[in-house]
């Protein structure tokens, strides 16, 4: 399995586990401290994990970070960025639509710029993940 294989695996691995952290939390806290879920972004630390990725996983000598190929996967990967302005746009309109004139708090446009990066990273390690899958040899040719 090469690098960028590694890094879309371990990524995708991350967020979803800070993802199910934070849904439980968020749900303990509502149940047995309501009022205090605010407490619960707490856990939402767990996706600076995905940053870390060259500590765990250093480039040993030698090793070749990535070649053609998994330059054209990552661009490829990349160019849904596109689909995230299309959520994040269709996002924004939403609240429009479903309040109308009323007022939306401050708060849940940041968690919405926030769930749209979740959302492309999600669908960047996705989109690496099935196109090393095309490949056969486990993304080696």
């Amino acid at each position: 399995m090469n690098r960028v294989l590694k890094y879309a695996w371990y990524q995708l691995i991350v967020i979803l586990t800070a993802t199910v952290v934070t849904a439980v939390t968020i749900g303990v806290i509502a149940i047995y401290w309501p009022g205090k879920e605010f407490s619960a972004i707490i856990p939402l630390g767990l996706f600076a994990l995905v940053h870390f990725y060259r500590v765990f996983f250093p480039l040993k000598a030698g090793e070749i970070a990535f070649d053609e190929r998994d330059e054209k996967i990552k661009n490829r990967a990349t160019n849904i960025f596109v689909i995230l302005w299309y959520v994040f746009i269709l996002s924004c309109l939403i609240p429009l639509l479903v309040i109308g004139n009323g007022s939306i708090h401050v708060m849940y446009l940041g968690w919405l710029v926030f769930f749209a990066a979740v959302f492309l990273r999600i669908t960047w390690s996705i989109a690496v993940i099935v196109q090393y899958g095309r490949g056969g040899n486990n993304g080696q040719e």
